[in-house]
């Protein structure tokens, strides 16, 4: 059975593997990766032990399948992004298990409140999965960007 939860420390040794695996660069060094993921949500000063903490895991009976992350702001749009699977898991419900997330997490965004959800997702990757949740895209394709300050 698939399930959707919180992200927890001990996830990220997962998560560091599945990126590692996947080759994907820039995310390949799982510290920035960390670094740039959302945090939870917190008010107040930074903690440090909340870093990349702002996302969800979908698992079947227990074991972890994929992720995504929530960027929440001070505006009406929040942002999902950066999906990110277990490279080996291939049982018959592993597009389910994505669809589940995508879902998830924009349903997370609604209802806190957000008016809308703004996301990146690649041709023949994400993006079937984000059109068939209801989001339009654009008519021409858009690269990712990344630069470290």
């Amino acid at each position: 059975m698939l399930q959707v939860r919180k992200l927890m420390e001990s996830d990220w040794e997962i998560l560091n593997v599945w990126w590692s695996q996947f080759g994907q660069s820039p995310w390949v060094d799982g510290d920035t990766f960390r670094d740039i993921m959302p945090g939870a949500f917190q008010v107040g000063e930074y903690d440090k032990k909340r870093r990349g903490m702002g996302g969800f895991m979908v698992c079947k009976d227990g074991e972890p399948v994929a992720a995504m992350w929530l960027y929440i702001g001070n505006g009406p749009c929040a942002v999902p992004t950066a999906a990110i699977s277990d490279p080996y898991y291939r049982d018959n419900d592993r597009k389910e298990a994505l669809q589940l997330l995508v879902n998830f997490t924009t349903d997370f965004a609604k209802d806190l409140g957000f008016k809308y959800t703004f996301a990146w997702a690649e041709e023949g990757y994400m993006l079937d999965y984000y059109l068939k949740a209801g989001y339009k895209k654009f008519a021409n394709p858009a690269y990712e960007l990344i630069k470290k300050l």
